[in-house]
């Protein structure tokens, strides 16, 4: 699929014949996305009920999630999971595939995904999804709120399939060229232009603020800087207002299952503030128990 251009994680710029950045490619990334998602499952086998508000674990992946909530390119994917989770907090197993189109995107590849993951069953031929009995959807408490820019149970949803995505469309990079349709892929879209050729569009802000996370943690770091994450996003094509929802999104000033980092110190720069942001205080507990369970391997 890709022939070179940008990384299929972060949106960074890379060389000809590569699929992903430097940043991305580290084995310590992956290293650190496989435990937090096994601290996830871990802790998913034991829940009968998923809380995203009282456990810090599931509010981490919410945290993580929101931003692709609020992304307009994934509007439609974010609306179906709200739905699922509450419909299916009722009991309602089976729907038409039809009647879970909200918005313009094609949702078939992100059916596949969802069906992929263990979270639906998708029938492509009768175009019928059905949740199954252990999918983890039917743990999640669900929100009275359906709209999913304020439901953080669909955001734990979305950040918990787009995590367990990464880490199959890295694994599946480290073997042979990534399809479109698998793994992360399915949350982007595709189209032609005029000459035949096929461009395929992320959502930036999205992959970028996870990349960024993940890769900080894999470094070591539970502090940044504002003109650290600035550098970062820019070089990914993350400017202006995206720029400043990730800033906003990362920093709690929009409402979310718990806030990842908090403001630590400011320092100026001439008239201008500057701010450094830490991991919040139960994250890191979190992110503790995974470099520990790295450091046993």
């Amino acid at each position: 699929m890709a022939k070179g251009g940008r990384c299929i994680i972060c949106g960074d710029r890379i060389g000809i014949g590569l699929q992903l950045c430097d940043w991305c490619r580290d084995p310590k990334f992956e290293d650190v996305l496989r435990g937090l998602i096994e601290e996830v499952d871990s802790e998913l086998k034991q829940a009968s009920r998923i809380d995203v508000k009282a456990n810090p674990t599931f509010s981490l992946i919410a945290d993580l999630g929101i931003l692709g909530t609020r992304h307009p390119l994934l509007a439609s994917f974010s609306k179906m999971i709200a739905v699922l989770i509450t419909e299916g907090g009722k009991g309602i197993r089976e729907f038409k595939a039809r009647d879970l189109y909200y918005g313009q995107r094609d949702v078939k590849p992100f059916l596949m995904m969802l069906h992929d993951l263990g979270f639906v069953v998708y029938d492509a031929t009768q175009e019928e999804v059905m949740i199954p009995d252990d999918s983890v959807l039917l743990k999640i408490k669900h929100e009275l709120e359906a709209d999913p820019h304020r439901n953080p149970a669909a955001a734990f949803a979305l950040g918990y399939a787009t995590l367990k995505s990464i880490l199959k469309t890295l694994e599946l990079a480290r073997q042979r060229l990534v399809e479109y349709g698998e793994g992360v892929t399915c949350l982007y879209s595709i189209t032609r232009n005029g000459s035949g050729g096929v461009r395929m569009t992320m959502p930036k802000s999205y992959m970028a603020t996870l990349s960024f996370v993940l890769g900080s943690w894999a470094r070591e770091f539970t502090e940044f800087s504002e003109l650290d994450l600035h550098k970062f996003m820019i070089d990914r094509g993350v400017m202006g207002k995206e720029f400043k929802e990730v800033l906003a999104i990362l920093s709690c000033a929009f409402a979310t299952a718990h806030g990842l980092y908090e403001r630590a110190s400011v320092e100026h720069l001439g008239r201008i503030a500057i701010h450094r942001f830490r991991l919040s205080e139960d994250y890191i507990r979190l992110y503790e128990r995974i470099r520990a369970r790295q450091r046993t391997r």
